[in-house]
């Protein structure tokens, strides 16, 4: 079972509600039967589709190209770049059993309900104005204070959901749930949730060019002014992490929370990083890669990019990079006039201190501060390239404890 490798595989997709038939939802774990053995999976099923975990692949949350369910059945398929899984089961009086298929390769399964459920008092999926639900976990203290503040966690961009995990990179490491578990010991509260494309919000994005920039912003501010009025908090903030920063500053701008928090960001947009890849460009290619982005700049897509720029520039992407040029850290940061936290990992390989320095210049009166041991996704690591990395698709790398308790004293100032 061979994953594409593009972001561009999930938005080929085309999506079937499962009809409200709640026997199957929830998060269930099987096996299939192979001529060589079994495979284990899991399947997390919501209304919107199925997420599929393949541990023995490292593959986890790879959503649903068509999923059908009612009270007697359900059937789903998932399309990989090796070809579609197509997986049929019925209850049985242990869970469900039934069969898999890809290509000429197939067998039987078993499912039974997993043990581990999400708490059903810690979801909380919210509508925006649209009509579209994103789902999502509120993590409270666990000391059950009254009235916490709360801090809105909100992922990278691409496919990553709520808990930080993004299907596209083997593994998974839970950075941003650690996150929530670790604030909820130092009296803050955390609502995380999946963005449109993401986790259980996938199925709200049918194809690439449905993908919005301005929409992750839009339903950002709608979920700040929802538990801005909630009377259980004291004050809410925002936290971005990575290039999820960017929507959080600009979100952040138009709500007005408390404060914000970026976390291991880049100084350089969208805009910045296609500039610098055509700059690198061939020399026969740099004229075209120019006027493209001029064009894009201007709100006008270009239909027939050539081949050099097919992928970068593909006409279904561009809608999308039309909104993401308007959008930079460091001008979000600028704008921004309340309280301002930036964290930077000092074993963040994807992220340099001349951004740090950046994004610093741009809020002068940010909290600055410098993680020791921390890399790109918020774990402590060690000073090895190698273990680094592994953090990246590992959950039992831990959350900064020292960015946790930076967070809390920023928040609570205690």
């Amino acid at each position: 079972m061979k994953r594409s490798s593009t972001l561009i595989a999930l938005f080929a997709l085309i999506t079937l509600p499962l009809t409200a038939q709640s026997y199957w939802y929830g998060r269930w774990e099987g096996a299939m039967e192979l001529s060589d053995g079994t495979m284990p999976f899991g399947l997390s099923v919501s209304e919107g589709g199925v997420l599929l975990d393949l541990p023995m692949q490292n593959l986890f949350g790879y959503p649903s190209a068509r999923a059908q369910a009612d009270k007697d059945s359900i059937s789903v398929t998932w399309n990989f770049g090796g070809g579609q899984l197509n997986l049929d089961a019925k209850p049985s009086p242990s869970g469900a059993e039934g069969s898999f298929g890809q290509g000429q390769a197939g067998g039987t399964l078993i499912l039974v309900r997993s043990s581990f459920q999400p708490d059903p008092a810690t979801q909380l999926a919210v509508t925006m104005k649209d009509g579209a639900v994103l789902a999502g976990t509120l993590t409270l203290p666990v000391d059950g204070m009254d009235m916490p503040p709360l801090l809105i966690l909100h992922a990278g961009l691409g496919a990553a959901d709520r808990d930080g995990n993004n299907y596209n990179i083997p593994g998974k490491n839970d950075a941003l749930k650690q996150l929530s578990q670790s604030l909820a010991r130092v009296g803050v509260a955390t609502y995380r949730y999946d963005k449109r494309g993401s986790g259980q919000s996938t199925w709200l994005v049918g194809h690439e060019r449905e993908l919005s920039f301005e929409a992750w912003i839009r339903d950002l501010v709608s979920i700040v002014e929802r538990f801005s009025v909630d009377s259980r908090f004291s004050s809410v903030w925002v936290l971005g992490m990575n290039d999820g920063a960017t929507v959080a500053a600009a979100a952040a701008g138009l709500s007005s929370p408390s404060g914000l928090i970026v976390a291991c960001t880049s100084a350089s947009g969208p805009l910045d990083s296609f500039r610098r890849a055509v700059s690198d460009a061939p020399e026969e290619f740099r004229v075209e890669g120019e006027a493209i982005i001029a064009s894009l700049l201007a709100g006008r897509t270009v239909d027939e990019p050539s081949g050099f720029y097919s992928t970068a520039f593909r006409p279904s992407f561009q809608p999308y990079l039309i909104e993401a040029f308007r959008h930079d850290p460091e001008t979000e940061l600028a704008a921004y006039k309340g309280a301002i936290l930036i964290a930077q990992g000092d074993l963040d390989l994807q992220v340099t201190m001349e951004d740090f320095a950046a994004l610093g210049q741009s809020a002068p009166k940010a909290v600055a501060i410098i993680v020791p041991r921390m890399n790109h996704v918020l774990k402590e690591v060690p000073a090895d390239v190698e273990e680094n990395l592994a953090a990246f698709s590992d959950p039992s790398y831990p959350v900064s404890e020292t960015l946790v308790g930076a967070i809390g004293y920023f928040i609570t100032g205690k």
